[in-house]
């Protein structure tokens, strides 16, 4: 019998191209996902998906090619593969050094060159190794190295299936779908009929009378508003004002956040009502404060099942970082990465950014539209408004100032309002359009000042001034009746009955801190909106988030839902529903372990975008009293996040402080209130493997 007939250069072929594929081509960029999969905004269903079809073309091609090779050649052919192979397969699973996270972070390859000789000699013994047993069993038996070659292919694939079956099995499945709001109809407006709800982010009453006093041109210009100067929110900050615009039922942390959301949409709320009554609703605003629910109602909201937006893209980035982790090292600088690289692979070109200047460059790229198949449309911009970082200058543009400031940033936002109202006068829109400029929380003491301006459809004249007591609880109310529909809340009324000199009795559900806690403290007041002594605190809801053993990989989430704050203890501010800001010289973390660590930890700290980084503070980090990372908080590290190890030697217990040290920070801040203590760092999640 020929020993390399057809059938036999298939059957070896096969277990071959099986051994390759599985282990780089299949379980390789299937396990590093399941090792990241809290990072990745990605299912593992599209990895598998990919993975399989990249695995099937290739063994396909290495199953035909076997097929090809001589018969005079194909002994060692088979020899060479499997030891190829096998060095993937060593190199992959007990060879790889750490070369810390891929963060973006440059890898001096040069300090690894001892390693990288070791390594080049175990990759050359994988090669030679197939020749050398081939070499010593020839004599006894020439056919015995097919057999040994068959099993070893099907044993090395069996023995890693196992692991694959166990991360699989911890592998926490992602939501079915995703709320995404896109750039959609814009700046497209119907004939007449419309409503325009500008919301600046921020933007206390105060800050307002600041601007007018350098600028009063903007109200002078714009004829019809009326402009109510004792306006109150009902929540402070974004993440408990913005739903009450829409809803008027305000968070008292009974369920997370996100429960929250979801619970108050599903009943009576604004999104809904303006449908039902034919107006074409548009929100350009963070999908935080919505729920799934509220894409039926939206125009410009879409639920996304898959967040690929291209296939092709993902498989170059997943096999780029399988080949990282499976060539050898000298190869591995062709193959080196920054994981953050898999967003190329999500982008969507029409995804709404809350971004002023990025808003300021898409309006003056389409400006307004009329158009007459819209009947009336409901149109909401969330803008960045006076919130910090202070990026934009006075025009509308990225600013280049040292210190940039508030007023500049103001003066930008309020240009790009008043170029959308004149572009309304021109499209003759104006006049009939009902158009609110507010805020969704202010600034000053407890937040509770917001600007408010009002022009309804047909109003004209000189700008009019009312002192009545409104309250953003009002504000659902106000705008279901404009479109004849009927809203109530327990805390609004009807804010255009208000007069003058009415006493009102107003509400403020105000997101506090106390570190280990987070709250909802609940004030009211008969007074007006500027007056914070006469802000009464009459409840408090806690938060009894328990704090569970840590678990090394899981993320500790500093957002809405909060799992991670309930491990601060000191010098940690407010939570942000997206963020969580730590304040003054000291903020320490106190995390439990389900289990004292016996191996070196690596830890991943985000940032968020707004933590300051004009004054290129030194951070120092202490793992259990142990210095782990020093280094400047600037814009690439705020970009880049923070990455350290932790030795199990500090472990004296199950438990792990960990201390943010500002010594750029005067120690006499620890006397000082949280909100009044310099802000460090703004914190959005932690992750320990």
């Amino acid at each position: 019998m020929e020993e390399y007939a057809e059938k036999n250069k298939l059957k070896y072929g096969l277990v071959l191209a099986l051994f390759f594929v599985f282990t780089v081509f299949f379980y390789g960029p299937t396990g590093i996902y399941l090792a990241n999969a809290d990072e990745l905004r990605f299912g593992l269903g599209v990895v598998i998906k990919v993975s399989l079809i990249v695995s099937l073309v290739i063994f396909v091609l290495i199953t035909v090619f076997s097929l090809i090779v001589p018969k005079k050649l194909f002994k060692w052919y088979m020899l060479l593969v499997f030891g190829v192979t096998l060095g993937f397969y060593v190199q992959g699973n007990y060879i790889n050094h750490d070369y810390g996270v891929l963060d973006g972070s440059d890898i001096d390859w040069g300090d690894y060159t001892g390693y990288g000789i070791v390594n080049t000699l175990i990759w050359a013994a994988c090669i030679i190794l197939p020749f050398i047993i081939y070499l010593i069993i020839r004599k006894k038996d020439k056919e015995l190295i097919n057999k040994i070659v068959f099993f070893a292919c099907i044993f090395l694939v069996v023995i890693q299936i196992p692991a694959f079956i166990s991360q699989a099995a911890s592998y926490k499945k992602k939501g079915k779908e995703t709320l995404a709001i896109t750039t959609k109809d814009m700046f497209s407006y119907a004939p007449q009929d419309n409503i325009v709800l500008f919301i600046l982010d921020g933007m206390d009453e105060r800050y307002y009378g600041d601007y007018l006093s350098r600028h009063p041109e903007f109200e002078a210009d714009n004829e019809g508003f009326v402009h109510y100067d004792n306006a109150l929110t009902g929540g402070a900050r974004t993440m408990m004002a913005m739903p009450i615009l829409y809803t008027g039922i305000p968070y008292n942390r009974q369920d997370t956040y996100s429960d929250y959301i979801d619970e108050v949409f599903k009943q009576d709320n604004l999104l809904e009502k303006m449908s039902k009554a034919g107006y074409e609703v548009r929100i350009y605003s963070e999908t935080l404060f919505f729920s799934n629910d509220t894409a039926e109602d939206v125009e410009n909201f879409e639920l996304i099942k898959d967040p690929v937006t291209s296939k092709y893209m993902l498989a170059r980035k997943l096999y780029k970082l399988s080949l990282f982790k499976f060539m050898p090292h000298f190869l591995k600088s062709r193959f080196w990465m920054n994981t953050a690289e898999f967003e190329e692979a999500m982008k969507r070109e029409n995804d709404y950014e809350f971004n002023d200047i990025k808003f300021y460059e898409l309006f003056n790229q389409q400006k307004l539209t009329i158009d007459k198949s819209k009947k009336k449309t409901f149109t909401v911009y969330h803008m960045e408004g006076a919130h910090r970082p202070f990026d934009m200058n006075e025009y509308g543009k990225a600013s280049k100032a040292e210190k940039p400031g508030r007023r500049p940033q103001m003066a930008g936002v309020f240009r790009i309002v008043n170029d959308i109202l004149s572009d309304m006068k021109e499209k003759g829109i104006y006049d009939s359009s009902t158009i609110m400029i507010t805020a969704d929380h202010g600034d000053m003491k407890r937040c509770q000042r917001i600007m408010l301006l009002l022009k309804e459809a047909g109003a004209t004249g000189e700008i009019r001034y009312s002192h009545a007591p409104v309250s953003s609880f009002d504000f659902p109310i106000y705008f279901a009746g404009l479109a004849g529909e009927t809203m109530t809340n327990e805390y609004g009324v009807d804010m255009l009955s208000l007069k003058d000199d009415d006493q009102r009795t107003r509400y403020l559900f105000r997101n506090s801190s106390d570190n280990s806690k987070l709250v909802v403290r609940k004030y009211v007041t008969n007074s007006d909106a500027a007056d914070n002594d006469a802000m009464i605190q009459i409840d408090e809801y806690v938060d009894n988030a328990e704090k569970e053993p840590y678990v090394l990989g899981d993320r500790l989430g500093f957002d809405a839902d909060d799992n991670g704050n309930a491990y601060a203890v000191e010098g940690f501010s407010l939570n942000h529903g997206f963020r969580t800001k730590i304040k003054g010289p000291l903020s320490t973390l106190l995390i439990p372990f389900a289990e004292k660590p016996d191996k070196t930890i690596t830890c991943k700290i985000e940032l968020h975008d707004r933590t300051p980084v004009k004054a290129e503070r030194t951070c120092i980090i202490e793992a259990n009293g142990v210095e782990v990372f020093r280094g400047i908080v600037n814009a690439d590290l705020v970009a880049k996040g923070i990455n350290f190890e932790i030795d199990p030697s500090v472990f004296k217990d199950n438990n792990l402080q960990l201390d943010f040290k500002f010594p750029d920070v005067p120690e006499e801040q620890m006397n000082l209130e949280m909100g009044d203590r310099s802000h460090t760092m703004s914190l959005v999640s932690i992750v320990m493997e």
